[in-house]
């Protein structure tokens, strides 16, 4: 694979999160210079000022001029666009690479627009309804929506180790569809299960929420859908809305230590 580019990508969480963004999962291609054609892929999230897209082999991001979004309804959206960044995805061996959207006009945005609203409308509802942050008010529940992402994972693969902390490895994640098991090392030979999780249910996040490791690790049981919640997108939630930030942050370490309980338990029975 080629090496991640980056571009001028911000460090500032409010500046890199100003426009609303959502979990979508549409079919665009993109069209660059460099190759005849258009190259196939899939958004990741969508946003009036850009697009995570993910493609199954890498290319010269900053080559890109335009792209041909498909919407649920059919429609083709044709936008210009320039590259801003591109990484691995080693889950499900593709490439995540990051465009921004150059001077959409009135009736691109407002398309834009309907798919953003709609798409963080349905997250939000799922949060109430499904998850165990139903307590959401519909305003926080909308705002948490906005910092999605989503992520296909097929069966088998690890999404985290325990141990692990680093970057890439540290997000929050809540399984939309499909199954993922979380597990522990024994005596330091043997994984024990210790928890299915399925959809409605959050895992993972300890890096960024306490500071340390994953106390566990994840893999996915079934070809599963998540949505993400990265590090930069959790930045933001507590410098710009710090009160859902706290909620969030309390919840998972709620989950976390209700898990460890059953860790302990189960370990205890195999000494």
């Amino acid at each position: 694979m080629s090496p991640s580019f980056r571009g001028n990508r911000t460090e500032d969480p409010l500046e890199a999160r100003a426009n609303p963004r959502v979990g979508t999962d549409l079919a665009v291609e993109i069209y660059a210079r460099g190759f005849s054609g258009a190259l196939p892929g899939r958004t990741r999230d969508l946003s009036v000022g850009g697009a995570c897209v993910a493609t199954a082999s890498p290319f010269d991001v900053k080559s890109v001029e335009h792209i041909v979004v498909t919407t649920e309804r059919g429609e083709c959206l044709r936008i210009r666009a320039e590259g801003c960044w591109q990484r691995e995805e080693p889950s499900h061996e593709l490439m995540l690479s990051g465009l921004s959207f150059c001077e959409p006009d009135g009736l691109q945005l407002d398309l834009i627009w309907d798919i953003v609203l709609d798409s963080g409308k349905y997250l939000a509802r799922f949060l109430c309804e499904k998850t165990e942050l139903h307590e959401l008010g519909l305003e926080d529940a909308m705002s948490l929506s906005q910092m999605t992402r989503y992520k296909d994972v097929p069966c088998g693969h690890t999404l985290y180790r325990q141990g692990e902390d680093s970057d890439g490895c540290d997000s929050i994640f809540l399984v939309i569809e499909g199954a993922v098991s979380l597990t522990v090392r024994a005596r330091g030979s043997r994984d024990v299960d210790i928890a299915r999780l399925e959809s409605g249910e959050f895992f993972g996040g300890l890096p960024i929420l306490a500071g340390i490791p994953h106390a566990d690790s994840a893999v996915a049981a079934t070809d599963v859908r998540l949505l993400e919640i990265d590090s930069h997108a959790f930045q933001y939630i507590r410098t710009a809305k710090p009160w859902l930030g706290y909620r969030l942050g309390s919840a998972m370490l709620r989950l976390s230590a209700q898990r460890m309980g059953a860790i302990v338990e189960r370990v205890r029975d195999l000494l």
